[in-house]
């Protein structure tokens, strides 16, 4: 078997990470692969790290720089090629530009082979108002755009059930045409030792991943509001790049409610175990989350994780025996948890044991890696 894996890249995230989980255990099993990266000119600094550790593995990647997302001839033209010159037995797409581009390329005869698509996420503006309500789904471009390009797509799976119902929901699948596969990690040992360049203070929380609105900084913010009434000293760690007009106003809260001493913002940074490891609570305050890579990163780190119970938080965390699930954007609860495992080495202890142990058991990376196989053979036959 032979796929091609088309996805436009921004930065080195989530599905990136799965791409360098999945691809080495897809060849061990004798599927040859190949990735198509296509990335904006304003990324590029961001998405280098990608593509170095990509080839770094031995992998073969085809690389195309663009100056905007209106390169779309040059793009399909660039693919087209490819697909010409590899004879796949299956293209794999991911995102919604990827999804767009196959479908193109379907309709003008260029790609003979099946389709497939992984939903890893949705419309992020959508997300941050609506979570995963399809009741609110507007017919707007990108919803457009999913559909047009599902017309082409022989078999999707999701990345969560919450995701996958979304996309049944919102009427862009047929609940028969996508499945769910979790991802599945086989991490590292963690060596790092107590280290006081990571550690900032005896009580410190930590927030990863990009800041966008429906990652619900905000709303992390509005319970250490409260958490301050209780406890003064403690340190919450935001590690991540982002939207530039959020973080200014994440820091005019922050000044606003007297928060400077208990926030600093960190910025991205590579070696997040090193943050993690000197860490006591995963904060995971999203409004809705497709998967969510930082809850494997957390588990493997020994940290019990508070989120809102949403999809796909929902999903990860066992509420009281891996971490605790807050009724959704409830900031006085969050605030009370924070409070109790501060407080409370022991019971970190335990439901960090929890969550360890359900890494281990079920969000192995052997069992995605066989799941995704038998959704790749379920394609090609039919």
């Amino acid at each position: 078997m032979k796929i091609l894996f088309i996805q436009k890249v921004k930065a080195l995230v989530g599905s990136e990470k799965y791409f360098l989980e999945l691809t080495p255990e897809l060849q061990k099993r004798g599927i040859e692969t190949e990735f198509v990266c296509i990335y904006n000119t304003s990324d590029k600094e961001k998405t280098i790290p990608f593509i170095t550790a990509y080839k770094n593995l031995g992998l073969k990647i085809h690389v195309l720089e663009v100056s905007s997302d209106k390169a779309i001839w040059t793009t399909l033209k660039f693919i087209k090629q490819i697909v010409k010159q590899g004879k796949f037995d299956l293209i794999h797409s991911h995102l919604i530009h990827a999804d767009f581009w196959a479908s193109i390329l379907k309709r003008m005869y260029a790609i003979k082979c099946p389709i497939v698509s992984t939903k890893h996420g949705y419309d992020e503006m959508y997300i941050s108002k609506n979570g995963f309500d399809a009741g609110k789904i507007e017919k707007n471009l990108y919803y457009r755009m999913c559909r047009f390009s599902e017309k082409k797509i022989s078999k999707s799976f999701a990345v969560s059930n919450g995701l996958r119902q979304l996309f049944i929901d919102s009427k862009i699948c047929k609940s028969e045409n996508i499945s769910t596969i979790h991802h599945g990690f086989d991490f590292p040992t963690i060596q790092t030792k107590p280290n006081d360049k990571y550690r900032y203070n005896n009580n410190q929380l930590i927030i990863l991943g990009r800041i966008i609105p429906f990652k619900g900084h905000m709303l992390a913010l509005k319970s250490l509001v409260k958490v301050k009434e209780v406890i003064t000293d403690f340190k919450l760690l935001i590690i991540g790049h982002g939207d530039t007009n959020l973080i200014l106003e994440l820091k005019e809260f922050i000044e606003q409610n007297n928060l400077q001493d208990n926030v600093k913002f960190v910025g991205y940074k590579p070696n997040i175990y090193d943050y993690l490891s000197n860490s006591d609570i995963m904060l995971v305050p999203s409004i809705a989350e497709g998967f969510g890579l930082v809850f494997l990163e957390a588990m493997n780190a020994n940290l019990p994780i508070i989120g809102f119970d949403v999809p796909a938080t929902n999903e990860i965390v066992t509420d009281s025996k891996t971490g605790y699930l807050i009724p959704k954007y409830n900031t006085d609860l969050m605030a009370k948890r924070i409070i109790e495992l501060f407080n409370n080495k022991r019971l970190r202890k335990t439901l960090s044991n929890g969550a360890k142990e359900k890494l281990t058991t079920y969000f192995s990376l052997d069992r995605m890696v066989t799941e995704t196989v038998a959704f790749y053979n379920d394609s090609i036959k039919k």
